[in-house]
């Protein structure tokens, strides 16, 4: 039971150094590279599930590999290491709360 213990820990501690890390993508928001019109430049857009920016679900971030795209790609890869943490973090939880067998 300790090692669990730790292991929740350790992943509370992974946790709090990724919400330092910077800025948080949100649930819903995934990001989409395209070629407008047969051109050889790359664009990068965030899409949204519903309306985020306005009346809109769109918005374009420049060139594909700009500031800005690389500034969402982090964001997007912090949101999901978080969703994965929680997700792991369920799990450890249920096995202290309900363990299999005890000597």
């Amino acid at each position: 039971m300790p090692a669990l213990q730790q292991a929740l820990e350790d992943l509370r501690a992974h946790r709090q150094r990724i919400e330092k890390s910077g800025p948080i993508a949100p649930v819903g928001v995934w990001l989409e590279v395209y070629c407008p019109g047969g051109r050889d430049v790359y664009y990068a857009r965030l899409k949204a599930e519903t309306p985020m920016w306005g009346q809109s679900r769109m918005r374009g971030l420049k060139r594909a590999g700009s500031a800005e795209h690389r500034d969402w790609q982090n964001r997007i890869k912090r949101r999901d290491a978080l969703l994965e943490i929680e997700r792991r973090a369920i799990a450890l939880q249920a096995m202290l709360d309900d363990p299999i067998w005890e000597p």
